[in-house]
């Protein structure tokens, strides 16, 4: 990532949403998290979040059972790429994973996360979105096993806790 590209994520981010929560959490890194598969130390942005169908539903994927991720469902997202802003991000991600096309998006808060493994060490942020899909039926991407909409986020839900006052506010229809 070149220099100040963080922070010019960070800047747009708050241009086009305001001031959001940024959560910053010290997290020791299990097995073989993809942030170490990195050789550089400069931080990765990621973005993803809640998509729903405008219907109480969010849409949740699976990948490959033998990836880091297991069998966990997880929300639409993953890595940003160079000089990609982190709205842009999610509404690649999304159609990359699952092949819908993203209608509305609102940040809800960014995570900033000092991911620890032994004395190796990684700065993560990852940019939270609730968004509402374009009407559609998805797919699952290349990298992905299995996509399903549901109505309550499930139990077996990677990062279950980070969305749950997203997936309130979708019931609530703030989103």
């Amino acid at each position: 990532m070149a220099a100040g590209a963080c922070k010019d994520r960070l800047a747009d981010a708050i241009a086009r949403y305001g001031r959001v929560p940024i959560h910053c959490r010290d997290v020791v890194a299990e097995g073989e998290h993809p942030a170490f598969r990195r050789p550089e130390s400069a931080p990765l942005w990621a973005a993803g979040g809640l998509v729903h169908d405008g219907k109480d539903r969010v849409l949740l994927l699976r990948h490959d059972p033998a990836s880091w991720w297991g069998t966990r469902w997880l929300t639409p997202g993953g890595t940003l790429e160079e000089g990609e802003t982190t709205v842009d991000g999610l509404r690649r991600e999304v159609m990359e994973e699952v092949g819908l096309e993203i209608e509305a998006a609102w940040l809800t808060r960014i995570f900033n996360n000092t991911l620890r493994r032994g004395v190796d060490v990684r700065h993560t942020y990852f940019a939270q979105f609730v968004a509402r899909a374009r009407p559609g039926e998805p797919v699952c991407g290349p990298d992905v096993v299995e996509v399903r909409w549901f109505g309550e986020l499930p139990v077996d839900m990677s990062f279950r806790d980070d969305y749950l006052e997203d997936f309130r506010g979708l019931r609530s229809a703030r989103y």
